[in-house]
């Protein structure tokens, strides 16, 4: 039997492919790591989904403007990365038949979801042959793999799930030859493929979590997603000046973050990794020296590690008298938010009411129609934004919320609802939408600098 060769996975985001300066710093980190045999996901060109979607909202007549634009982007790229004549051709005519498919599909005007899979999938398709072509010409044995032919999921076109005992067949009978042979695949992030072939993408996060599929199918030591920053911070530094960057952070930590507000990994991102307890690294593409920020399964201490927010958030309150002392009466409303397709971030109960925010509104008028036969309901779509405050144990760690109140007290910002998770690891404050960077600055100023 074959031993099983280790490897670790490499994703470049979609600014991370844009420009020929940013495809040699992917050619810079693939020579780096070229002794851990590493496998790399690549995104489409920024840019360049947008640009397929387009395709679905415009007439037919213009149609091939828009193919030009795309082929453009491209064609930019391509001509500043390859000196040699044969090598753009090669390319480009590799980019056209691309688009060519691409636009055939757009002209017959039926855009279900799984004819928007198909149209997009020209991005991540076009890109990794780019990346592929530019790792041989810099004198890196590469090879081009479509992940339709690895990951395997069902027919939930637009947001599919992939089937992890077909897909790690898949993965280790395409992979492992190349990686063996010291060839580097670069694999299409973002895509499937059904049982019978069908093109499917993985929504959102899809070629983070594709990278994430891949490493769980491998056994991979280590998940690097290179983008353009210089890994996680401990807020968002774009809000708050101060934030800097968490050196490393749990899987549990990371995922209340994400879903919180933060823009890091995707909790569905991280599922396969933490099914196999492979660590998850963040760095720049742009910045090789920066240390970035590991993702693992351990605990780095209990205590606030970082800050989360949302702007706005839809708070909706629903008062009953009924609701005393009565069974079902949370089943029977959440029920109703199930049915409708809307999911809750936050939940409070007191004796007669109940208050929710909800991270999708799904079809909430009849939400609230359905409500309203048995009880009082508001409904604030535009009023309230939304603060978590993140680490392991803070829950429960002494004074912290006693703290946290007279800070918010002292700078005269309301408290509308605070809701403490059930993991022990996420505070959430709803206040008034305009006090959110202000809230975000002062937690930070007074409970995160030292």
């Amino acid at each position: 039997m074959k031993q099983t060769p280790s490897t670790i996975i490499i994703k470049f985001g979609g600014t991370s492919v844009a420009t020929k300066e940013a495809v040699l710093a992917i050619v810079a980190i693939v020579k780096r790591y070229r002794k851990s045999r590493p496998v790399v996901v690549v995104s489409a060109l920024r840019g360049v989904t947008e640009g397929l979607l387009a395709l679905a909202k415009c007439q037919k007549s213009g149609v091939r403007r828009r193919i030009l634009a795309l082929h453009k982007m491209h064609q930019e790229l391509a001509s500043d990365l390859f000196s040699s004549e044969k090598d753009l051709a090669e390319v480009m005519a590799y980019v056209d038949a691309q688009l060519a498919i691409t636009e055939k599909v757009a002209r017959k005007g039926r855009f279900s979801h799984e004819t928007m899979d198909k149209l997009v999938s020209a991005g991540e398709i076009i890109s990794s042959f780019i990346i592929s072509h530019a790792l041989v010409v810099h004198g890196i044995d590469s090879r081009q793999v479509i992940s339709t032919e690895i990951v395997s999921t069902d027919d939930n076109f637009i947001q599919a799930e992939f089937e992890p005992r077909k897909t790690e067949k898949n993965a280790r009978k395409i992979l492992y030859p190349l990686i063996r042979s010291n060839i580097i695949p670069v694999v299409t992030g973002f895509l499937g493929s059904t049982k019978d072939g069908r093109i499917t993408t993985l929504g959102r996060g899809g070629s983070d979590y594709s990278a994430s599929i891949i490493g769980r199918s491998l056994d991979a030591k280590e998940i690097q997603i290179w983008t353009d920053v210089d890994g996680i911070f401990t807020a968002d530094p774009r809000v708050v000046k101060n934030a800097r960057i968490i050196e490393d952070i749990s899987y549990r930590e990371a995922s209340e973050m994400a879903a919180f507000g933060a823009k890091v990994l995707h909790p569905r991102t991280i599922r396969p990794a933490v099914e196999k307890n492979i660590p998850v690294r963040v760095l720049n593409t742009f910045n090789l020296n920066a240390q970035g920020t590991l993702v693992s399964p351990r605990s780095t201490g209990i205590g606030l590690k970082a800050i989360a927010f949302k702007k706005s958030v839809v708070l909706v309150n629903v008062y009953s008298d009924t609701m005393l002392f009565s069974r079902g009466f949370l089943a029977r409303m959440f029920e109703i938010f199930a049915r409708h397709q809307i999911s809750i971030d936050l939940v409070s109960v007191s004796e007669v009411s109940v208050s929710v925010t909800l991270d999708n509104v799904g079809h909430l008028d009849g939400a609230i129609k359905e409500l309203q036969t048995f009880s009082k309901v508001s409904v604030h779509k535009d009023s309230f934004g939304m603060i978590s405050l993140i680490g392991e144990g803070i829950a429960s760690a002494q004074d912290i919320m006693m703290d946290v109140s007279a800070q918010f007290s002292k700078h005269r910002i309301p408290l509308r609802m605070i809701s403490m998770g059930a993991s022990d690891i996420n505070i959430s404050l709803v206040i008034p939408s305009g006090d959110v960077a202000r809230a975000a600055n002062m937690v930070h100023d007074n409970f995160l600098e030292n």
